[in-house]
């Protein structure tokens, strides 16, 4: 049954990280799963994307030259949007989780990503997000 939905779950993905390496990576990974993805290395336009059409899930580095993380979550935040958002970050400190958890990221991931890991967060996320 899990397989099967897994199959059938699809959704917009915005992947917002400053290396375009990463991005690309993320872009194949999830594309291959049938998910529609969108990738940017600039926070700013991140946000201009994300004010001009839905996505059903945000995946979100923490630590960003122009507009960190946790900036970029509370400017989403604040105009009162639902969408899951996962932050990844390489620098996995306790107090960067519970800020981030705070201002209401969904999930949080360190970097290397675990390909299944993240497979099966972003399922449940979009689940969540389609049956909540």
């Amino acid at each position: 049954m899990e397989d099967a939905e897994a199959k059938e779950l699809t959704g917009r993905i915005l992947v917002v990280d400053d290396d375009p390496h990463f991005v690309r990576v993320l872009n194949r990974i999830l594309s291959r799963e049938k998910f529609r993805v969108t990738g940017t290395t600039a926070p700013c336009e991140a946000i201009e994307l994300f004010g001009r059409s839905p996505f059903d899930l945000i995946i979100c580095d923490l630590r960003m030259p122009d507009c960190d993380g946790l900036n970029f979550l509370q400017i989403i935040r604040r105009g009162n949007n639902d969408v899951p958002i996962i932050i990844l970050t390489a620098y996995g400190e306790v107090d960067t989780y519970l800020e981030a958890m705070n201002a209401g990221a969904t999930e949080y991931l360190n970097k290397p990503v675990n390909t299944a890991e993240l497979l099966k967060v972003v399922r449940s996320c979009i689940r969540k997000k389609n049956h909540g």
